[in-house]
């Protein structure tokens, strides 16, 4: 008898929990899930990432969502709380093709979604690896950024670049709202390159302006590729740079320093200081800093100074420091030799830390950011070897080093212990070291190894590709 009582006790109770279990569990009938997918196909490409998007909704609360592409190996599921109960979700889910993959091939992208009440509804999405991501390429020929048009010669800037796309270009763009220009050119055809050459009129007044040029290309889903050219239209010169690189040389390449900014300026006489490395030096007086065009002032066959591209170098006979005077309106330019009378940072590879100023000894590195292993503490500058830099043995006035470069904005001071001595970067490639207000000029430049020489004479930093 009492073994009949525990037995039904026992009975009784394991249908309780049972029921009580069943009861947490099970949710009432409900409509469907529902489920609106941002785009019903999708590109894609090897090794490239693509994004899933779709609006999941459900009247009492979903469960959960699976993912899948059998083909790449790809089953995911998301399953979703339900204390609370989870009535809408914004899918967003990025999954990376395999590198094996080929551009030919398609499939079905899988989406299940599940309700609390156990309702499933199916929903399947196109994947192509066919896809074409680049935005279309605008090469600038003229104006390059930064070009000065001089208004005392003219006033028409012509404006000239090539567009170039694989699946085609839509339409071109030149815009400039001081200037009144909004032009868009519709093309025909969806060819894969077009120039566009045209001249508008500029203002008799000085002035700086920014034009915007933009290309859009015909895929499924445009990509639009867009740059800005700053242009300075003046009656004078504002800079005049001089540049030691052969004709051609893409001036773009360096960080700072390439072409030389000039030293002092007077109306429209201009002073520079500079090192000849070698004999028989080749140099040229440009109006612009990205390029050779459109001010590149040379010599011509009688020795004379010439505005024009035909121009041949000016030559400096001897290895050393000269001061060189030139005004472009004057078309005039004197060459002198000097020795330098400033101080000597000598013995810098060998320089030491030491709390102890009488026991220190000078050294000179990096500090700054856009720069491998830099930052903007000196004695980070002192524990990084690779950044200090060392005596120039050719030029007791050149400190020489490499750095590399992140890609990211750069913006340096060579400085020694508690930047005792130190030279600012500031703008256009002058490391100075009495600074003043001046901040640390912001350099943008491609990521690298790039080889650097400060002039203490010049007062210049010269970081060039290596």
């Amino acid at each position: 008898m009492k073994k009949n009582v525990f037995l039904f006790f026992l009975a009784f109770f394991a249908l309780l929990f049972t029921g009580c279990q069943n009861n947490e569990a099970d949710f009432p009938s409900s409509d469907d899930p529902t489920i609106v997918v941002a785009t019903t196909e999708i590109y894609g490409a090897p090794t490239r990432k693509f994004e899933i998007k779709a609006a999941l909704a459900d009247d009492l609360g979903l469960k959960s969502v699976q993912i899948q592409i059998p083909e790449l190996s790809l089953d995911k599921v998301i399953t979703f709380a339900t204390d609370p109960l989870l009535e809408t979700y914004n899918l967003s889910y990025f999954f990376e093709v395999p590198a094996d993959r080929g551009t030919s091939e398609t499939f079905k992208i899988k989406l299940t979604i599940t309700d609390v009440s156990g309702n499933t509804v199916d929903k399947e999405i196109d994947l192509r690896l066919d896809g074409e991501f680049a935005a279309p390429a605008i090469s600038m020929l003229s104006p390059n950024d930064g070009a000065v048009i001089l208004l005392s010669t003219s006033n028409i800037m012509p404006v000239n670049f090539v567009v170039n796309d694989d699946s085609g270009i839509d339409y071109v763009q030149v815009q400039c709202a001081a200037l009144g220009i909004n032009e868009t050119v519709q093309l025909e055809g969806s060819p894969q390159t077009y120039t566009f050459s045209k001249e508008y009129v500029l203002p008799v007044t000085a002035a700086n302006y920014v034009l915007t040029i933009t290309a859009k290309d015909k895929f499924k889903i445009p990509n639009t590729g867009s740059l800005n050219i700053n242009v300075v239209a003046t009656n004078e010169y504002p800079a005049i740079y001089l540049c030691d690189q052969p004709k051609g040389t893409n001036l773009k390449t360096d960080a700072a320093g390439v072409p030389m900014y000039f030293h002092e300026k007077n109306g429209q006489n201009f002073e520079f200081k500079y090192y000849a490395d070698k004999d028989n030096k080749e140099i040229y007086f440009l109006g612009q800093e990205s390029d050779f065009a459109p001010h590149c002032f040379g010599l011509d066959a009688s020795g004379n100074i010439i505005d024009a591209a035909s121009s041949s170098p000016i030559i400096l006979p001897t290895k050393g420091y000269y001061n060189i005077k030139m005004n472009p309106n004057t078309m005039t330019y004197t060459v002198t030799k000097y020795t330098p009378s400033s101080k000597v940072w000598a013995d810098v590879a060998n320089g030491s830390w030491n709390d102890d100023e009488a026991l220190r000894k000078t050294f000179v590195s990096v500090c700054g950011e856009g720069v491998k292993d830099a930052n903007w503490d000196t004695w980070n500058a002192w524990v990084m070897g690779s950044l200090h830099l060392a005596n120039n043995p050719d030029n007791p006035y050149q400190l020489v080093g490499e750095i590399t470069l992140t890609g990211s904005t750069m913006k340096i001071t060579f400085t020694g212990q508690w930047w005792n001595p130190q030279w600012r970067l500031i703008n256009n490639g002058i490391a100075t070291m009495s600074p003043g207000e001046n901040g640390n000029g912001a350099y943008t430049a491609a990521a690298g190894v790039y080889k650097v020489i400060v002039d203490t004479e010049l007062e210049r930093a010269f970081i060039t590709k290596k």
